[in-house]
Formats: structure tokens, C-alpha cells, sequence
């Protein structure tokens, strides 16, 4: 039995998630599609619209045969890290041969020279990163800038290929899969619909259009009929309530100790006296992100500090080689996946037993993310402890 990843947040899942479960099959010729989903925290440092049990449902009913949750400390990081970190995770998974994701290119081999020049850093590589970053230039447009510089010919087309959200991810992923050694092919899909965009576009409407829309109709159009069911239940009967979110990191902000704080994952250069000292000044969390807000921590970063403080996500933990992650669901089709998880895949709560000491803190913050999950949404019973979904 063959199988092929997909990588996702399904945020919420719409027709061009379902196109990529059924692109997957076709690609990569194998039997079944397992995907890693984000869990109940996405990487925009936000929590996800619907709980990852409603999320990982619609999956198994449009397309894929299994879902796995990505643990909250790689599903709420950088671009890098959470690459990394599910790749990580995949590479135990021996009967996975291959990764579809929907990219804006469809030059699959321009993607992987540049996932080489990220992997496998030439001298005039570092020195060129070293020289933007100690101008104060972010990270992610210095590295899009010596790319550029390092391609050549090929400059303008490696510039406009990591102006794109997607391409980038996908750059990480193949980055990712080259420095673990990976035995897995990255199979990058064109996007049907153009590009991600903000506006609804019909049928293939991205998932922050969705999101952003208020016409039922048009988002209708954009969803199948489970995914449509579940996200208008997810914010009527189970709404995110953002003010309660943020209220739970500003408490967070003003009680942790300023040598905790620097130790979260993204922290660094002393930003966390800055941070703390601002949240005992300002009382709303948005107002806090945009007062903090400088060249080198951009909104998504601090945003991303804030998440990981009131998670307990620490730096440490998303280098530390953390390869667990809980199986949520399968296809009562498909029962036979079960039997080739590995150990460090945890099926059911008996499953704990096999989580090293070292990496119980990692699979506690999950937990945490079920917890303020259900908080913030008032939801009912637990979000965590739930039996395997079977659909």
C-alpha cells in the first residue's frame, strides 16, 4: 500500500482542496491520501474557523483517506519550521512516496534549483543573507533578494516566483525533504482559480476569500455541501470570539516572566521587554500588535510570539527533532492504514505512552490548544479526547 501526503490547513476546505485529494491520487499513483492538518491554531496565529474534528471530517468526506493532526508546534510557525516540522513527521511514515500541493508556478524544476540554493547555502549565499539582514531587512524579502541575485539569468522569474504565497511554501517543503534526505517526491500542482486573492472568485475561491465574504451565496458556490454544512455551523453555533482570544493572550502577556518570554519561539534581540511592556499599557490585543509592529518583527511574527506564549511554544521545541503528531481520523474504507502507522503516530489515548519525556511539554501544547480552543468558541465537552473519527 502506497501513499501520498497532502499538507493543509483547510481553513476552511473548499473545491481547490478537493481538487488537489483527487490530483493527488492521480500523480503520484497511489493508493491512498493522508493528510496532515493543522490543528485547532493555524499559521497565521489565529485559531482556525472550525475545530480540527469538524475540519478533519469534511477531509475524509471529500477526498482524503486519513487525517493527521500537525502538532501546534510546527502548525503555528514560520514558514520553515512548519515545513520542516511536517516533513519531519511524514519521513516516519515509510509507505508515503510522495507530496502534492497546489502551487502558482507550474516550473516544478525552478522550484527545486531554488529549494537546492536554500538547502545547500554557497559562501556568496551567506554573505549576501548576513549583508540584508544587518540592514535591517526581514529574513523572508532578503532571502527572496539573494535568490534572486544567486539564478542568474533566470533572476526576474526566481523574484516573481517568491513573491507568491504558495511558492514559497513549496520551496520550503522541497528545502525541507532535500536536508532530511527524504525519500519522498514533491509533486507541486498548479492552482486552479489564478491566485490566492481576497476577492471571491466562483468556484475556486481561496479560503481567505471565504472567509472574508459575507454573501452565503457565494461562498456556497465555493465549498462542497459537508464543507458549507460545517463552516455555517462553525460560526454561528461555534464562533471564534476573537475579543475572548485576545483578552486570554493579554493575561498571558502581563504575568509571564520576561526570561520565559524570551525563550517563545520567534522572540529575540530583547524584544520581549518591549513586548511586555507595551501589553501593561495597552488593554486591547490588535491595538497591542499594531503599536508593537517594526521592520524586523513584522505583525505575523509578533503575532506568532503571542500565540506561542499563551501556548507554551518555545523556540527549543520546534528544533528538537519533535516527530509525534495524533492520527484523527481514517475512512472506514481505509481501515488498513492503521496498521502502518508507526509508534510516534498516536492513534488512540494508550498511544501516549510511546512520547519520549523529553517531548511530553510538545504534546502538551496541544492540548492547551483544545483547551483555549474551547474557551474562545464556548464549545461543549473535550476537543482533545475525542475516538478516532471513522467516516
Amino acid at each position: 500500500m502506497q501513499y501520498c501526503a497532502v499538507i493543509c490547513e483547510l481553513n476552511p476546505l473548499h473545491y481547490g482542496h478537493q481538487y488537489i485529494f483527487e490530483k493527488a491520487k492521480e500523480l503520484s499513483g497511489c493508493d491512498k491520501v493522508i493528510a496532515l492538518m493543522s490543528g485547532n491554531f493555524v499559521q497565521r496565529a489565529l485559531p482556525s474557523v472550525a475545530d480540527e474534528y469538524t475540519r478533519a471530517s469534511c477531509a475524509l468526506m471529500c477526498g482524503a483517506d486519513a487525517v493527521i493532526e500537525l502538532p501546534a508546534v510546527y502548525a503555528t510557525a514560520s514558514g520553515e519550521r512548519f515545513a520542516y516540522g511536517a516533513i519531519k513527521i511524514l519521513n516516519t511514515i515509510g509507505n508515503i512516496n510522495s507530496l502534492v500541493m497546489g502551487t502558482e508556478s507550474n516550473d516544478s524544476d525552478i522550484i527545486m534549483r531554488i529549494a537546492q540554493m536554500q538547502a545547500f547555502e554557497s559562501d556568496s549565499f551567506k554573505s549576501s543573507l548576513k549583508k540584508y539582514l544587518s540592514l535591517g531587512i526581514p529574513y523572508a524579502k532578503a532571502l527572496t533578494r539573494v535568490c534572486s541575485e544567486e539564478s542568474g539569468e533566470n533572476a526576474e522569474k526566481v523574484f516573481e516566483i517568491l513573491t507568491k504565497p504558495n511558492n514559497i511554501l513549496a520551496v520550503a517543503y522541497a528545502k525541507a525533504l532535500l536536508q532530511t534526505n527524504s525519500h519522498i517526491k514533491f509533486i507541486p500542482v498548479p492552482r486552479v482559480g489564478g491566485e490566492i486573492s481576497t476577492e471571491m472568485r466562483g468556484k475556486f475561491s481561496s479560503a481567505s476569500a471565504i472567509r472574508a465574504c459575507g454573501d452565503i451565496g457565494k461562498i456556497r458556490q465555493a465549498m462542497p455541501d459537508v464543507s458549507f454544512a460545517a463552516y455555517m455551523n462553525a460560526i454561528t453555533a461555534h464562533r471564534v470570539r476573537t475579543e475572548e482570544f485576545g483578552t486570554l493572550i493579554m493575561h498571558t502577556l502581563r504575568n509571564i516572566d520576561v526570561a520565559a518570554l524570551s525563550e517563545i519561539a520567534d522572540c529575540a534581540e530583547g524584544f520581549e521587554n518591549k513586548l511586555i511592556s507595551l501589553a501593561k499599557k495597552h488593554n486591547d490585543y490588535y491595538e497591542l500588535i499594531n503599536a508593537v509592529s517594526t521592520s524586523r518583527f513584522t505583525r505575523g511574527r509578533i503575532m506568532r510570539i503571542c500565540l506561542h506564549a499563551l501556548l507554551g511554544v518555545t523556540g527549543g521545541m520546534q528544533f528538537d527533532g519533535y516527530d509525534h503528531a495524533r492520527l484523527i481520523g481514517v475512512r472506514s474504507d481505509s481501515t488498513e492504514i492503521l496498521s502502518d502507522m508507526p509508534a510516534n503516530i498516536i492513534v488512540n489515548k494508550d498511544g501516549e505512552k510511546h512520547i519520549p519525556k523529553k517531548y511530553l511539554p510538545h504534546y502538551k501544547c496541544d492540548k492547551r490548544a483544545a483547551e483555549v480552543y474551547s474557551l474562545i468558541t464556548r464549545a461543549d465537552g473535550d476537543l482533545f479526547y475525542r475516538k478516532l473519527l471513522r467516516v
